[in-house]
């Protein structure tokens, strides 16, 4: 139950700090506590709808107070980014910081909860649907959360720890096709990594390259960019797999 605790925890985390949190919410929350305190209360009901299909009433007490933490964590954060100036590397790091912040809370409190012996099951009517449909919950959580890790908060991570190396060299290509490319490579390298067939994902390496190789041979500072980038999406997708898998 350890494991199904955690995945709802993390799950509800990725939906409310990611997808339910719009870029507007995100930009404007750092001036406006309006904003804040918005998200903070769309991230304290998400992790109440997460924590409803095995509800026990210490578990409300647990999901509002990583609720409060995450208010604090980001109300910090908003304090900060107004007080100082940050540089590339240093917004960077925050940004990382924050986030780690925000998985240790979690783990924090699932260890809380575990220490106490909270008695923790389904409710009657998920434990028949599972046992109908021979639903196993760890795997399908799992999958569910692999699934929204490298769609949104792997490209807004790439995209802010990329941000700094950016050339601001013109691209012809459409709009938002790259974010849409890397969505789909670390897709598939998730299923060669599940299938077992590791060898495959050089091969998809290869054919994004290839779509790039006149601009990756003439200009030098692209290159270096796209390497970094193409890295760091493989890398996101391989960690997350170990860790959830």
């Amino acid at each position: 139950m350890t494991q199904i605790l955690l995945l709802h925890f993390f799950i509800g985390h990725i939906l409310a700090d990611y997808y339910f949190q719009t870029a507007t919410m995100a930009k404007e929350k750092e001036y406006s506590f309006k904003y804040l305190a918005l998200h903070c209360l769309i991230y304290f009901f998400t992790m109440l709808a997460m924590i409803l299909p095995l509800f026990h009433w210490q578990l409300f007490l647990w999901a509002t107070l990583i609720a409060v933490i995450h208010f604090m964590i980001d109300f910090g954060k908003t304090f900060i980014q107004r007080r100082f100036r940050l540089s590339d590397l240093q917004s960077v790091l925050f940004y990382l910081v924050d986030q780690l912040l925000h998985i240790f809370t979690i783990l924090f409190v699932v260890a809380c909860i575990v220490w106490k012996h909270v008695d923790l099951a389904y409710f009657p009517f998920f434990v028949q649907l599972a046992s109908i449909f021979h639903i196993h919950f760890v795997r399908v959580l799992s999958w569910v959360m692999m699934l929204l890790l490298i769609i949104k908060p792997s490209s807004i991570t790439i995209r802010k720890v990329l941000d700094p190396f950016n050339p601001k060299i013109a691209d012809d290509g459409f709009t938002n096709a790259g974010a849409l490319i890397g969505v789909l490579e670390r897709l598939i390298i998730l299923f060669m990594l599940y299938a077992g067939q590791y060898a495959a994902i050089g091969f998809v390496l290869t054919a994004k390259s290839i779509a790039r190789y006149n601009k990756i041979a003439e200009e030098p500072k692209f290159a270096e960019y796209y390497l970094l980038g193409t890295l760091l999406s493989s890398l996101l997708v391989i960690i997350s797999f170990q860790i959830v898998f």
